[in-house]
């Protein structure tokens, strides 16, 4: 009897095994890890255009010359420093190539300026008088940099262009100022010089990047024609400018993620 109550368990056991291992879930398959997206590196080739704005300052060494050195009409060798300060807003144009970190290119930039200083009364007698006033410069210059992905750290050299006004005369007495028109001085030239500068640009989209720039520009020194006394001046004229702008790039392809 026992052994006909084992045998008929067992048989029952073996029936229902296969239908409990049916209602299992089934065991996953592994075949591989998941992909990992990696962000595509930026890239700054292409045209780019942009404005900027910022401060803008300069000095202009304004001296008589000989023979007689009598353009202040003082008979000795005579020069002042006048220093201007003021505002700029411009905008650049460009085309930037990128060779692993290494972006080189070549940028053109215009911008309107407004700085100028009078000085009246100056000199040991107080009866001088020098000015300078810039209406605009431009440039064309090459830029070379280093890129951290969206950090661009770069240097740009290059040929500059000024239109500046250098005054300079004798005054009669002061006060009150009046101008000896035998002594008086004022031309106007577009001047040329040269640029060196520098920035830090962060490009906030694909397509759109902010920068702030540093640039100095020196054009040399400019003799004038004579008064009506006879007389020269010699006007050395540097300018400064710092500016925070921004640039739109062309066809510049969406950072995607690549897996």
């Amino acid at each position: 009897m026992k052994k006909l109550l084992l045998g008929s368990v067992a048989i029952a056991a073996l029936a229902v095994s296969p239908a409990l291992a049916a209602d299992l879930p089934a065991r996953p398959v592994y075949k591989g890890a998941a992909p990992v997206a990696v962000a595509a590196a930026y890239n700054w080739t292409g045209l780019y255009l942009g404005a900027n704005c910022g401060g803008a300052w300069g000095l202009t060494t304004s001296s008589n010359t000989g023979p007689g050195f009598d353009g202040f009409d003082n008979g000795v060798a005579t020069s002042y420093d006048n220093r201007p300060g003021g505002w700029t807003c411009g905008g650049q144009i460009g085309y930037n190539i990128q060779s692993g970190s290494i972006v080189f290119g070549v940028e053109g930039e215009f911008g309107k300026l407004w700085l100028d200083r009078r000085l009246e009364g100056i000199g040991t007698a107080g009866e001088d008088l020098v000015a300078v006033r810039y209406d605009w410069y431009a440039t064309a210059t090459g830029r070379l940099g280093i890129a951290w992905d969206r950090a661009l750290l770069y240097v740009k050299g290059g040929a500059a262009w000024a239109r500046i006004r250098n005054t300079a005369s004798d005054l009669i007495s002061f006060p009150p100022a009046v101008i000896d028109l035998g002594d008086f001085s004022e031309e106007t030239h577009t001047r040329f010089g040269w640029a060196l500068g520098g920035g830090l640009e962060y490009g906030l989209t694909p397509n759109w990047s902010l920068k702030g720039e540093y640039l100095y520009m020196d054009f040399g020194t400019y003799t004038t024609g004579l008064n009506l006394d006879g007389d020269t001046f010699q006007h050395r004229n540097q300018l400064h400018t710092a500016k925070i702008g921004i640039n739109y790039r062309f066809g510049a392809s969406p950072v995607v993620a690549r897996y």
